[in-house]
């Protein structure tokens, strides 16, 4: 009997190891892919720069600006990632993009493996469906960047801590905390985090030792010896001390505060600073990871509740912790891995039912080991879809290989302007023959502040950004049918800057000695026309000599550059087209967005397909009254159709959509 029950335990066991193998096989799969994120380049370039050179840029060297640094934040970009970004280089200079690949997959795998690991007491099924649920979570941070060595590391942290908090008597995990925050403050600012979780931990279990010592009724739990609360102490001292061995010292919390506070505009509607709220409102969000926040988030803080309510206790440390994780990840999303790292491994006891009883027959059935099963396999599957394309380098808009490859098949001595978003892949591909004027590591926010400037067409510093457009659009109205004046009331600046001989945006490329402008024709996410594209189209200064529908070069008309010109130049009607590619593609997944819609229309009715350009602004307009684009298109067809009245209608619509914008 004893043999028989012996038997069937092992096969059970056998068959719990075959679905937790399958289980990390579909995390590893389904990690890996292309290598596509944004910031991945300048990382890899830097890695380069600081591996050839022996040491870490003293300026930038990649920027048309980068000649001296000032700031605290110039200092902290230039040096915060470096044994990351060499990490990476070597990685890929020996293997390529799988490297780096196989990496990722490896650093997310082990911290799905750890979550599991610590949350293994709950059941197989229940921690399984746990892990499950955050590796579905974490699959829009499948970036290559240095913050995902963040993530494992604060896991590892509140283990150590935990194992300590467990068997106070060892001191053993406390050893390995001081070297762990040597390496991590060398390769992430996220290393910022793992101080605040020492500095909880330090004074939580300390305040826990006073307390018990001086009221001992009162309902506090798990606290320390005096000799545990010592070389805690200690440790958190070292830790600290070993964080501030690395480049820049005090960079990475100035900017980290920094960019909660005077630069908060910078990342104005970036995802990652976004908080789980906005992104459940935002239509380029990624909904399935918002849901399965939700569902943690609201899982964790019922069964702590639970437990507090069961033991008539708290645990002040473990109260801290979560109370904190939860504010961080209620901020901004780009904290909501760290909340996963901290809560799982701190509520891995808590449990809806304290009897296993109840649930035991069926989570110990067949059935479960099969849907599990399935699930993973399919899973599987799906992660090996894209095998083809599994270990390369993505082809998409943030990469523009082809304007890459033209700039240094047809090298021109120049500076040049380009977009933040392309800047990064630019950067790695064109130093040092070109260097950009501005990237995602938005190193200075002077130029920042500038290059903005640029983008939007500013005529002088005070204009908002709408009056810009406005001025733009009814530029390109021709003389023959009228003119289309959409106004917009900022007096004061307009007077004070009314006899202006040079328009800003011009005068900020001739500061730069830039004579060539590589930028997209519109916004990626919403399709919004730049102002400098309009502004490109009828003026005489600039040649356009390149477009592919992803990003456009426009020349500065100058004689040292006749023989590029005479060989590439292009009608600049053709811009039109290359609206209407990039924002074709939006309007095709139906987004939310009415730029892209009326943007589309614009550059319909500029190309004369009048009936199309309706549809569009139907579209554009049914979305959002006060676009002004749209509002424009029907102006501009109105004046086509000598419809005076419906002009003065349509152009008080747009003059009122100006101004609400404005405001």
């Amino acid at each position: 009997m004893k043999g028989e029950v012996s038997i069937n335990n092992s096969r059970w066991r056998i068959k719990e190891n075959i679905v937790i193998g399958l289980f990390f096989l579909s995390v590893f799969i389904n990690f890996l892919g292309p290598i596509a994120d944004v910031d991945f380049p300048f990382h890899l370039k830097t890695g380069e720069y600081i591996y050839q050179h022996k040491g870490i840029p003293k300026d930038d060297p990649f920027s048309v600006y980068g000649e001296g640094v000032s700031t605290e934040r110039e200092r902290f970009t230039l040096s915060q990632y470096w044994l990351a970004q060499v990490l990476f280089y070597k990685l890929y200079s020996t293997s390529g993009p799988s490297g780096i690949i196989f990496l990722r997959a490896f650093v997310f795998s082990t911290f799905i493996f750890l979550l599991w690991f610590a949350s293994r007491k709950r059941g197989l099924f229940p921690s399984l469906l746990i892990v499950t649920l955050i590796a579905i979570n974490l699959l829009p941070y499948k970036l290559d960047r240095p913050q995902f060595f963040s993530f494992l590391f604060t896991l590892i942290l509140i283990l150590l801590f935990e194992k300590f908090r467990e068997k106070p008597k060892s001191a053993m995990p406390l050893f390995f905390i001081p070297p762990l925050m040597l390496l991590w403050s060398n390769i992430h600012a996220g290393f910022v985090f793992g101080l605040v979780v020492i500095l909880f931990y330090t004074f939580s279990e300390t305040l826990k030792y006073f307390v018990k010592k001086t009221r001992p009724g009162f309902p506090v739990t798990n606290s320390l010896s005096e000799k545990s609360i010592l070389m805690l102490l200690l440790t958190g001292l070292l830790a600290i001390l070993f964080s501030y061995i690395n480049p820049d010292f005090n960079g990475q919390i100035l900017v980290t505060i920094d960019s909660h506070t005077n630069a908060k505009w910078l990342y104005y509607g970036v995802k990652e600073y976004m908080s789980p709220i906005e992104e459940t409102r935002d239509p380029f969000g990624v909904w399935f990871a918002n849901i399965v926040f939700w569902i943690i988030f609201g899982f964790v803080c019922i069964v702590t509740a639970l437990n507090i309510v069961r033991k008539k206790s708290i645990d002040l440390t473990t109260f801290a912790l979560i109370f904190f994780a939860s504010v961080a990840a209620l901020t901004s999303v780009r904290y909501v891995p760290f909340f996963m790292a901290l809560v799982i491994p701190l509520t891995k006891d808590y449990r809806f039912f304290r009897e296993k009883t109840f649930l035991r027959h069926f989570t110990e059935s067949p059935i479960m080991i099969i849907f599990f099963s399935i699930f993973f396999i399919i899973t599987i599957w799906f992660g090996l879809k894209f095998s083809m394309n599994m270990f390369t380098i993505s082809k998409h808009r943030f990469y523009p290989e082809k304007v890459a490859n033209f700039l240094l098949n047809n090298h021109i001595d120049t500076n040049i302007f380009n977009s933040s978003n392309r800047g990064s892949y630019l950067l790695w591909r064109l130093y040092p023959h070109y260097k950009v004027f501005q990237d995602t590591r938005y190193i200075s926010l002077e130029a920042t502040a500038e290059s903005i400037a640029i983008r939007d067409a500013l005529e002088y510093s005070t204009q908002p950004s709408v009056s810009s457009f406005g001025n733009a659009l009814s530029a390109l109205v021709p003389e023959k049918l009228g003119k289309i004046k959409i106004s917009i009331e900022d007096g004061a600046s307009n007077k004070k800057n009314s006899k202006i001989e040079k328009p800003l945006w011009k005068a900020l490329l001739d500061k730069y000695n830039i004579d060539l402008i590589v930028h997209e024709a519109t916004a990626d996410f919403t399709g919004d026309i730049y102002i400098l594209t309009l502004r490109l189209i009828n003026d005489d200064d600039w040649v356009l000599i390149y477009l592919d529908g992803i990003m456009q070069i426009f020349i500065r008309n100058d004689k040292k550059y006749s023989d590029i010109i005479n060989k590439y130049k292009k009608p600049k009607e053709l811009v039109y087209d290359e609206i209407m590619i990039e924002t074709a593609h939006l309007v095709k997944k139906k987004i939310t967005s009415s730029a892209a819609y009326s943007s589309l229309a614009f550059a319909l009715i500029m190309k004369g397909e009048e009936e199309d350009a309706k549809k569009m602004i139907e579209a554009a307009l049914a979305l959002n009254k006060k676009d002004l684009v749209a509002h424009f298109c029907n102006a501009y067809l109105a004046l086509k159709e000598k419809d005076r009245k419906m002009v003065d209608h349509n152009l008080e619509k747009a003059s009122y959509a100006t101004k609400q914008l404005a405001e």
